[in-house]
């Protein structure tokens, strides 16, 4: 069964800031086609945020982050292979009910609520989506909603490669 990999934007930054995780989503991407990875837009803005932040408190050189820019830009922003979800009208307003009912912020609530639309998409097809995150907010509303989970910072390559292979 194929699966899909929804990133978001805690996971995502991992692959241009070197933190607990980095070596597994450095994996992932190593490993499964990008054009199995599905981004939401507004993650891209958030990624840049993650790394502004770190580049204006000093936790990176400007050298380091010019270049985790490039790459970041190069690689994901600009490449046609990744599946980028918009963030529609209906998507906002269906996403609201999952900020009260799972206590999450309203970015993690359209990231739920998107991956739960792909996820039904994609098991009609015989496939499947595993929403990668570090949120832990995020994840339990997930798990619970009936998604399979991966978070870079708790499991481990083997879990990975269990859910690429399966």
């Amino acid at each position: 069964m194929t699966k899909y990999f929804f990133l978001d934007a805690s996971a995502l930054g991992k692959r241009y800031i070197i933190e607990n995780g980095t070596e597994l989503i450095n994996y992932l991407f190593n490993t499964v086609s990008k054009k199995r990875m599905i981004i939401l837009l507004i993650t891209l803005g958030e990624v840049i945020s993650i790394l502004v932040r770190r580049k204006n408190s000093k936790q990176i050189l400007v050298k380091y982050y010019r270049q985790a820019m490039n790459t970041f830009r190069y690689e994901i922003a600009e490449d046609s292979d990744i599946v980028f979800q918009s963030i529609s009208d209906n998507l906002v307003r269906t996403s609201l009910l999952l900020i009260e009912q799972y206590s999450i912020n309203a970015t993690d609530a359209i990231i739920l609520r998107c991956s739960l639309n792909i996820a039904t998409i994609l098991r009609a097809r015989g496939e499947d989506l595993v929403l990668v995150t570090t949120d832990v907010r995020l994840s339990n509303a997930a798990k619970l909603e009936g998604l399979t989970v991966w978070n870079p910072e708790n499991d481990d390559q083997s879990s990975l490669d269990m859910l690429i292979s399966s």
